[in-house]
């Protein structure tokens, strides 16, 4: 179990943030290809998602820093399980238990204050 120090900790990285949001309405995402997709499909350009740099069509651009330790913080909790070979990161076994915290978020990230989302 997830406690609410710790998901505030895990929710504070723009990466795990929309990690997780991703997963709400998906059970997988390709890594970087997921977060790419989910900036467009929220109005922007893929390359505006938060701290994700513009690839130009390049994979490789997967930051170092979401490889080995956002990713990896994620897991370590139980929200996420993540197949490094194959790129590809699913919802974990503790996820059930942050979804609705992070579908709140989703669902009133223009009234919270900053950019959350």
């Amino acid at each position: 179990m997830v406690d609410v120090s710790s998901l505030f900790e895990l929710l504070a990285a723009d990466y795990r943030r929309q990690i997780l949001v991703v997963l709400c309405d998906s059970e997988s995402v390709d890594v970087p290809a997921g977060l790419l997709l989910r900036s467009a499909s929220a109005g922007g350009a893929p390359s505006e998602a938060p701290g994700w740099p513009a690839t130009n069509g390049e994979e490789s651009a997967v930051p170092l820093e979401l490889i080995h330790v956002h990713l990896p913080k994620l897991a370590e909790a139980d929200l996420v399980e993540w197949d490094q070979s194959a790129g590809v990161v699913s919802r974990g076994p503790a996820f059930d238990e942050v979804e609705p915290f992070v579908r709140v978020l989703v669902r009133n990230a223009e009234t919270l204050p900053g950019d959350l989302l």
